[in-house]
């Protein structure tokens, strides 16, 4: 295979490796070439950080009336080739390890002016809605692609007072903003709007110019009920975390906690009273391990089996030591309003 093919496949694979992985790697690699290092080291900047939570890339900090971005030294690495190795594997390793390194420095550089007013306020309504092609459109850098973009934004979290983000979370769509706007302006409301309400006040306190059909699509993209229907929520939505598409990636965002959880897929579907899009209800003690048991093929619940192999699923939570009334009321609540528990609740476990 072509020498360049192969080095592009491992570049891949390296912007693919969680940050402790990634860590390791660098770190083996100086401890391999320190006896004779054929590179000189420079550091990108001095923002190094000493004490780093786990999984973690780095730590955004403000600084007087500006955002550092601080990492481990690692990660700050840049080097200068002084002559050729007799190891080729160890000038593409340097290389590779540079590359990745001014990729995130790139990244997260531009990300702390174009979402300012994110990092003041941890407010995902303020962020500014982007694409990844429409962030190299205004950011470009050399050999930083769609592809290479999303690798690194997949597998990179930063900590900021005390919460952690996926870097890929702040490249939000503008329907997702909207659609947050949305929910936020529902919930603060005292009575039931219809959609053209909705739209109105969009339009009035926040300059979102969007037709009813759209501000209908925003509504049931984030599960809100229409207007007459909208007692059909349950009383803890304020306590749940918001959906999330269920997969590998998403499991460090949820909590190693008793709680209770949701089960969802992208389709309505019929009960007895009206349509929901809520398979199962369950409750845990540890809800991270429990929600990562629906990603392997060897699910007890058959009806989940099911639609995990037809569809794709979706998650939310809610922490709380009475997790076994919670998911009792829901379910109460649940069998009322639409009829009959949700699909996958009904389905006794095998054994």
């Amino acid at each position: 295979m072509n020498r360049r093919i192969v080095g592009q496949m491992i570049l891949a694979n390296i912007l693919e490796m969680s940050i402790d992985k990634y860590l390791n790697y660098v770190d083996r690699f100086i401890t391999i070439t320190s006896a004779a290092p054929f590179y000189k080291i420079y550091h990108i900047d001095k923002r190094i950080m000493t004490m780093r939570p786990r999984g973690v890339t780095g730590v955004v900090v403000r600084e007087a009336d500006e955002f550092r971005f601080y990492s481990p030294k690692y990660i700050k690495l840049n080097f200068e080739l002084l002559w050729e190795p007799g190891n080729i594997k160890l000038k593409y390793s340097m290389n590779w390890i540079k590359t990745k390194n001014l990729f995130i420095y790139h990244i997260m550089n531009n990300l702390l002016t174009l979402q300012r007013n994110f990092w003041q306020t941890q407010d995902r309504k303020r962020l500014v809605p982007i694409s990844l092609k429409e962030f190299l459109e205004e950011y470009p850098f050399l050999y930083l692609d769609v592809s290479r973009l999303s690798r690194l934004l997949n597998n990179n979290w930063i900590f900021l007072n005390g919460a952690k983000y996926l870097l890929r979370d702040l490249f939000w769509s503008t329907r997702k903003v909207h659609a947050c706007i949305m929910q936020h302006v529902i919930r603060q409301q005292q009575h039931r709007m219809k959609d053209r309400k909705i739209r109105d006040i969009l339009k009035r306190d926040y300059g979102i110019n969007i037709s009813v059909r759209t501000t209908c699509n925003y509504r049931n993209s984030v599960h809100i009920p229409a207007y007459n229907k909208d007692y059909l929520t349950n009383p803890y939505d304020n306590g749940f975390s918001r959906i999330r598409t269920l997969h590998k990636k998403s499991l460090p965002m949820i909590p190693k906690r008793t709680g209770v959880y949701e089960i969802s897929i992208n389709k309505d579907i019929k009960y007895q009273n009206f349509a929901s899009r809520v398979i199962y209800f369950g409750r845990s003690i540890n809800l991270r391990n429990r929600i990562q048991s629906y990603l392997y093929d060897n699910i007890k619940n058959a009806v989940i089996e099911y639609y995990q192999k037809s569809y794709e699923l979706f998650i939310r939570y809610f922490a709380t030591y009475r997790y076994i009334q919670v998911e009792e009321e829901l379910l109460v609540r649940f069998m009322d309003k639409f009829g009959s528990l949700p699909v996958a609740n009904k389905c006794p476990k095998r054994k």
